[in-house]
């Protein structure tokens, strides 16, 4: 057997090697990618609030996003909040925060007042208040994991002080995308989600750099701006040529004989969109849908 001693400065050499001891790459910055999150998120925010309270005039806008802490998040917000924990991943946590006045005035409306409250208000809301609020975070967080892909999240604790509830450190960065809500009222109200900064790798979706300097994704017309562009729609109930002799003719007790078509069509502009069957709702003339534009019929 051949044996060789090796010099000592050799085996230092190795275990000081660059290439061993390589540190790992960066974290990507997906801090623009979960404040886009935020502008995408205002669209079905919107909807899950109008079907939620009723208020047809009720807008929401994205505020952008900042960084933060748990201390600041508790700090900025106005009493009373409705702060709820929802658990994602291994022991990650969101934190929502709803505006404890908004959830009440929903309440005074639900309960026929006028939904406009003065004066101070308590910094822990009533029993009806925060039952309001508990179901208003469930609809939220089915809003924003849908729009995060899926992803699961399990509600923990509610209160009224995210520094007291959450579990990371009171100085740990946060990214705060925030959302201004306007209903039929006059006030405007806030809203926003928190996730710890070195959090959003777990849960924004993994991507390379090719795909995030690609072109943002399209939007549908059912996600805003679109859906809220109005659009004026005419349905022809009657077509008919008269003769000119005819309608010299015309005079009050004069009875002109038409046949309502069976597929009345629904224009915009000059494009027929759909076409349907007359009948009624509510003691009001309504069109039932039975094709659409695209020629799919509906049984």
């Amino acid at each position: 057997m051949i044996h060789q001693d090796f010099p000592q400065e050799a085996g230092l050499a190795a275990n000081h090697c660059d290439a061993l001891l390589k540190r790992r790459a960066a974290p990507p910055e997906l801090a623009p990618e979960f404040e886009r999150f935020g502008e995408r998120l205002a669209g079905p925010l919107r909807r899950c609030l109008e079907e939620a309270w009723g208020d047809r005039a009720l807008q929401v806008r994205s505020l952008g996003s900042r960084a933060t802490t748990v201390s600041g998040l508790s700090e900025a917000a106005a009493a009373p909040v409705a702060v709820s924990l929802h658990g994602f991943g291994h022991d990650h946590e969101l934190v929502l925060c709803l505006d404890g006045r908004a959830v009440l005035e929903q309440l005074d409306r639900a309960l026929g007042g006028t939904g406009e409250i003065a004066g101070e208000l308590s910094d822990v809301l009533p029993f009806s208040g925060d039952l309001l609020a508990k179901r208003l975070e469930a609809q939220v967080m089915a809003v924003v994991s849908d729009e995060l892909g899926g992803i699961e999240f399990h509600a923990g604790e509610r209160g009224g002080d995210a520094a007291a509830l959450a579990s990371c450190s009171p100085e740990a960065e946060l990214t705060l995308p925030r959302f201004e809500v306007r209903g039929s009222g006059a006030r405007a109200w806030p809203m926003s989600v928190a996730v710890e900064t070195a959090h959003l790798l777990v849960l924004l979706p993994r991507r390379s750099s090719s795909q995030a300097d690609r072109a943002p994704r399209k939007r549908s017309v059912g996600e805003a701006p679109f859906a809220d562009l109005p659009l004026a729609a005419s349905a022809t109930l009657v077509d008919m040529a008269v003769p000119l002799h005819r309608l010299a003719e015309l005079a009050p007790g004069a009875v002109l004989p038409i046949k309502v078509a069976r597929n009345v069509p629904l224009r915009i502009g000059e494009t027929v969109v759909a076409r349907g069957a007359i009948g009624e709702v509510d003691d009001q003339v309504a069109l039932q849908i039975n094709q659409t534009f695209s020629g799919k019929d509906f049984q």
